[in-house]
């Protein structure tokens, strides 16, 4: 479905028109013609997803991982537990939950340390970055459609697995980074 508007104002731009194509429940991408000086114009689109909570799980001196197959790419890739942050939801729950889900672990404490734009020029999705400890194992159970398999990495390999690019994931790799994991 697409809408559209004309003659607006967006942060001290003028926008002249736009347009709003929705794919599925939470996903839209917005196209926006900006009118930039008296004769320059600009078309942007912009992505809107919802913001992600991501788990940097600290098991005594071992982080705990996951491999999960990714559609896109058509591979596995490692990554730290991610998810959608649902409507009306704090991030800090959807970070237990996600957690829970994809890795069967429970933290018994929870801390935002950062947050991440990993593709400002084309989305305007927040990943809200949180560290885990204090960690009690149980069973994973994720979404239906999610191929994961949780593991545990000794912190001091991860630097390594970046270099050898056994982690590509720009989100887990800027989350580790940002908590001088790597």
């Amino acid at each position: 479905m697409t809408e559209l508007c004309t003659a607006s104002t967006a942060g001290g731009t003028n926008v002249v028109a736009s347009a709003t194509t929705r794919f599925g429940d939470w996903i839209r991408v917005e196209s926006r013609t900006i009118q930039l000086t008296d004769d320059q114009r600009m078309v942007a689109h912009v992505v809107r997803f919802p913001a992600i909570a991501l788990v940097l799980a600290l098991d005594g001196d071992r982080l705990v991982l996951i491999r999960q197959f990714r559609y896109p790419p058509q591979s596995w890739l490692v990554e730290a537990p991610a998810g959608r942050v649902e409507a009306h939801e704090p991030p800090e729950r959807t970070a237990a939950r996600e957690l829970r889900e994809e890795t069967g672990y429970a933290a018994g404490k929870l801390e935002l340390i950062g947050r991440l734009r990993i593709s400002p020029h084309l989305s305007d999705e927040t990943t809200h970055v949180y560290l885990a400890t204090d960690l009690t194992p149980g069973q994973p159970h994720p979404d239906k459609g999610e191929l994961i398999q949780p593991f545990t990495v000794p912190r001091n390999q991860l630097r390594s697995m970046v270099d050898q690019q056994q982690i590509i994931d720009a989100k887990t790799i800027a989350a580790l980074s940002l908590n001088h994991l790597i």
